[in-house]
């Protein structure tokens, strides 16, 4: 599971979860949560991180934005914290990044790659292409595979949270498309399938579309 799905699916989580036990007067967790909430902006900045595999300058700022709302919820009055936690989460996404380029090194998968409050277009030139990710996260991200090469089958992963993702594919890929659709959708617009021969190269598209959309085309709007 990517790491971003990771974090959408464990925030939808905790809200759900602490949302019953406060209409259920199990718990009073409102309070929690207007404490804590910005933990999940300092999670979306790690993640974005991790995503990509670097540490950039858009997901440290979203980081380090996560940590004053942070600080000032929880009334962190010492200011001599701050910059020794920042330390810590550039370190860790640095040591993470590492790891991450050498397993994807390895294992012959392309990093995948992520609009942040943002747009961007990826064009990938993969001679034996098996998988990659892409997503987009209050912005537009294009993953153009046109110029790809597939063995036999490839993976894609695809997140549109509050925002797009295309994907664009030679008109002899063969397109399995599915996911999860949550309050978003996704949509094969490709014109090949019917006419395309059993033996031909095949893109298994895994979309997760949350208040966005996912797009699989053979040429851009």
């Amino acid at each position: 599971m990517k790491p971003m799905h990771i974090w959408v699916g464990l925030v939808f989580l905790t809200l759900g979860v602490f949302g019953i036990l406060d209409a259920t007067g199990v718990a009073d967790t409102s309070t929690m949560i207007g404490r804590w909430w910005p933990a999940a902006v300092i999670g979306l900045g790690l993640l974005a991180m991790i995503a990509q595999r670097r540490v950039t300058f858009g997901p440290l700022i979203v980081t380090a934005i996560g940590f004053v709302l942070l600080a000032d919820r929880l009334d962190w009055t010492d200011e001599s914290l701050f910059w020794p936690m920042a330390a810590v989460v550039i370190g860790l996404a640095v040591l993470f990044n590492i790891g991450s380029r050498q397993h994807a090194e390895r294992a012959g998968n392309r990093p995948g790659s992520l609009a942040l409050f943002s747009g961007t277009k990826i064009r990938d030139h993969s001679e034996h292409l098996t998988h990659t990710g892409v997503s987009a996260v209050f912005g537009g991200a294009t993953l153009d595979l046109r110029e790809a090469h597939i063995d036999d089958k490839a993976s894609v992963d695809a997140l549109a949270l509050f925002g797009g993702v295309d994907i664009l594919v030679p008109r002899d890929w063969r397109v399995d498309l599915g996911g999860v659709p949550i309050m978003g959708g996704y949509e094969d617009k490709t014109t090949g399938n019917g006419s395309l021969p059993p033996n031909a190269p095949t893109l298994d598209v895994t979309a997760t579309a949350i208040f966005g959309g996912v797009t699989v085309a053979n040429e851009p709007n």
